[in-house]
Order: C-alpha cells, then sequence, then structure tokens
C-alpha cells in the first residue's frame, strides 16, 4: 500500500468541496435534460492505489454488459469522469431520450443518447470547477462501452493519474420517478485536488 498524499481531513474537504459543485449544476442538469426529480444519494471521496481498484466497485451485482461513457478534461487540472449503469437501466434512460423503446442492446439512437447525458453532466461539472476556481479545462469527446465495470473503470484512471495514488469520488445519482440510477466515478490526481483548497 503506498503512502497517501493527503490526509483525511483534506479528503473530507474535498469531498466537501466536490459535493457542492454537483449539487450545483450536475443534479440540476440531469434532472431537466429527463424531466424528473434526481437525488444525490451517496459520496465518497478516497485516495486509493492501483492494488485498490477492487474497492472501486460498488457493491452491487453489475454483470458483464454494464454501460460506461467516459469523459476527461485536460488544462490547468485534469479529471476524468466515468458513468456507468447496468445496461436494463440504460435502455430505460435512451427511451426517455429518443421517444422509442430500446430492445435488446441500445440502439445507435440509444447509444447517442446516454453518451450525450454523460457528455453534458461532465461538462456541468467541469464548468463549476472552472468558475469556482479559476482553473481552464477543454474536455475531451464522450466514450461508451458496453462491458464490465471492472473493465470500465481501468481507462479513467490510466488516463488520469500520474502519481502512485489517485483520488476517486464515488456518487449515486437517483432519477426518483424513472427509477433509473446513475453511477459516477470522479477520478484526479491528488496534485490536482490539492489546487481545489486554493
Amino acid at each position: 500500500m503506498q503512502e497517501p498524499i493527503l490526509s483525511q481531513n483534506d479528503l473530507q474537504k474535498l469531498d466537501d468541496i466536490i459535493l457542492g459543485f454537483i449539487i450545483q449544476k450536475m443534479v440540476p442538469s440531469l434532472s431537466v435534460l429527463i424531466n424528473d426529480k434526481v437525488k444525490l444519494s451517496s459520496i465518497k471521496t478516497s485516495e486509493l492505489s492501483f492494488e485498490d481498484i477492487h474497492d472501486i466497485i460498488h457493491p452491487l451485482e453489475f454483470q458483464e454488459n454494464d454501460v460506461g461513457v467516459f469523459i476527461t478534461c485536460d488544462g490547468d487540472v485534469k479529471y476524468g469522469i466515468l458513468f456507468y449503469l447496468p445496461l436494463s437501466n440504460a435502455k430505460k434512460l435512451a427511451t426517455k431520450l429518443v421517444g422509442l423503446e430500446q430492445t435488446e442492446n441500445l440502439s445507435s439512437d440509444g447509444r447517442s443518447a446516454v453518451a450525450e447525458i454523460g457528455n453534458i453532466l461532465a461538462a456541468s461539472f467541469f464548468n463549476v470547477v472552472n468558475e469556482e476556481t479559476g482553473n481552464e479545462m477543454m474536455s475531451t469527446v464522450p466514450g461508451l462501452a458496453i462491458d464490465s465495470v471492472s473493465a470500465l473503470i481501468e481507462t479513467p484512471i490510466i488516463e488520469t493519474a500520474v502519481s502512485e495514488t489517485f483520488i476517486h469520488t464515488f456518487i449515486e445519482l437517483q432519477c426518483i420517478d424513472s427509477k433509473i440510477t446513475i453511477f459516477a466515478s470522479i477520478f484526479q490526481d491528488p496534485s490536482d485536488a490539492k489546487k481545489l483548497f486554493k
């Protein structure tokens, strides 16, 4: 186990800061997009080493066909965000957005709709970070994949971590009426996380 760079007090401060960012923009954005009440039901920020990757996976039993949307941003700070949900929930979400019921697999339009939701939610987070801190960032085009969560989670860690540990914030967004839950993992390097304290 690598020695942590941030103290538990720092992690709690970071948790509070990110919570504020998510409530300020991400929750209202999702609510408007899907015309549903959205509740942030869980948030936890941890500093982990690469040996701890298994601790990231939410305790729910995900399948081999979970849907993940991954977006990074580069600039003064670097973030990676992975939004993921079971295929059944992704199909419900796509049906709400494109108006056509999704059958066994996500249609091309359904995939585009789910990817765009991830893109808009990530942009809402990056924008509030910019507004609150002045850090300039440019986001990438979202990538969508259907795989197990353990496979989906590897790319964001590899693309954002430059130290021997990384900061992981887990969030759970519940769409009340549609009963859709979207999980998100926000990744950053400890050196970037420290910039939020300034």
